[in-house]
């Protein structure tokens, strides 16, 4: 794979790599593994998971932030009550039929999701989900057809920022890359950005506004292109 190949380099080159994700730590990590990198390989050093978490890798194992991470997920936690009762509003008033995290689910990762229809839809609900969910601290997030309530504090370029800080870096020594709604902040921030040709043409757009750069492949052939294309080695 072309994408491992350009990370090892990046890795053996003393540069800091970041997985920054929505998915879970356990979930993310076996997603690593399955495509070929495992801690031992030494990247990426550092991962955000939930959006929200921070890990740091040490020693062949990847460390939560503490008490960074504990915290920030009993302040979001603590918002559920508020978070489902929105949630509750709007599947009425859009007919939906399920919350995509189930009470167990919302108690394990701190927040409440909702799935609608199509995008088009949540496109739509975002605009009431956003105004309701800012009078209580809260904030709404989309990724295609879903939409989430997450605490205010709490996101893919908060988290970046808190990492940054914590290296030292400028924002133009930062390449970040993404493809979903919920990258659309960190992808126009300031940093560099790219995205890849199977990304949604709402994100190409502001990655193209932002002065960023969209591949001309798709996925991970996406991301090696970006690599090649942007960085040197």
């Amino acid at each position: 794979m072309r994408t491992r190949e350009y990370l090892e380099r990046l890795a053996k080159s003393g540069r800091s790599i970041s997985l920054v994700t929505g998915r879970p730590h356990e979930e993310a990590c076996a997603l690593m593994e399955r495509n070929g990198i495992l801690a031992s390989a030494g990247y990426p050093q550092y991962m955000i998971c939930e959006e929200r978490d921070i890990y740091t890798l040490t020693a062949g194992r990847y460390e939560p932030w503490e008490p960074h991470n504990s915290q920030l997920f009993a302040e979001e936690q603590a918002l559920l009550p508020e978070a489902n009762r929105i949630a509750g509003m709007l599947a009425e008033e859009y007919k939906l039929k399920f919350f995509v995290s189930n009470l167990v689910y919302q108690e394990k990762r701190g927040f409440v999701e909702l799935i609608f229809p199509n995008r088009d839809a949540a496109r739509h609900g975002l605009e009431k989900a956003a105004e309701l969910a800012e009078k209580v601290g809260l904030k709404a997030v989309r990724n295609n057809a879903g939409l989430t309530f997450r605490h205010k504090q709490v996101g893919k370029l908060p988290a970046l920022r808190e990492l940054i800080d914590f290296l030292g870096a400028t924002p133009r020594e930062v390449l970040v890359m993404g493809d979903s709604h919920n990258d659309l902040d960190m992808l126009t921030a300031g940093f560099r950005s790219a995205t890849t040709a199977n990304a949604d043409a709402e994100i190409k757009a502001a990655v193209l506004n932002a002065g960023g750069y969209v591949s001309a492949a798709c996925a991970s052939d996406g991301v090696a292109e970006v690599l090649a294309r942007l960085v040197q080695f």
